[in-house]
């Protein structure tokens, strides 16, 4: 997946997530504004950049040598969504509350996995992964927006 096929997937999944019960406020990602939780593992869509100093600054980053010598060239997957990519978000938090987002497409993936997972197997058989546990395959995108339009027409999830 990369970041145009997330913002997408974000906007074919927005109108989904209030008839499945989430209520958080949906909003359109500014340039550098929204980050996501998906790793994108498509290195054409990277972040680039030079550093002087060889300490790797962000997760998953892979870095060289300079060709000149001065510096390091790196390179990390990014961590913001496109800008207009659909975000839902809301303040959490008791005591002190704070905003969490995250793009439609990754609250759509969570609300269908956690659907349709059996969670007593989870308990019993000791599944070692969360995916081994799921009553149905839910392997690809068109998959879970078909999942997720049979649980509206269900009634469930709510």
């Amino acid at each position: 997946m990369n970041l145009r096929i997330l913002k997408k997937l974000s906007a074919r999944a927005a109108p989904l997530l209030p008839l499945l019960g989430d209520r958080r406020e949906q909003f359109r990602a500014r340039k550098e504004d929204a980050y996501i939780g998906i790793l994108i593992m498509d290195r054409k869509h990277w972040d680039r950049g030079r550093s002087v100093h060889g300490d790797y600054v962000f997760e998953n980053t892979i870095k060289r040598r300079a060709a000149d010598g001065r510096g390091w060239i790196y390179m990390h997957p990014p961590s913001f969504a496109r800008k207009g990519t659909v975000m839902v978000g809301c303040m959490s938090g008791g005591e002190e509350p704070e905003w969490s987002e995250e793009s439609a497409w990754e609250a759509l993936d969570s609300l269908v996995r956690d659907f349709f997972t059996d969670y007593q197997r989870l308990v019993d058989d000791d599944c070692c992964t969360y995916g081994a546990a799921l009553t149905r395959d839910l392997s690809t995108p068109s998959k879970i927006l078909l999942a997720a339009r049979e649980i509206i027409r269900a009634g469930g999830a709510a």
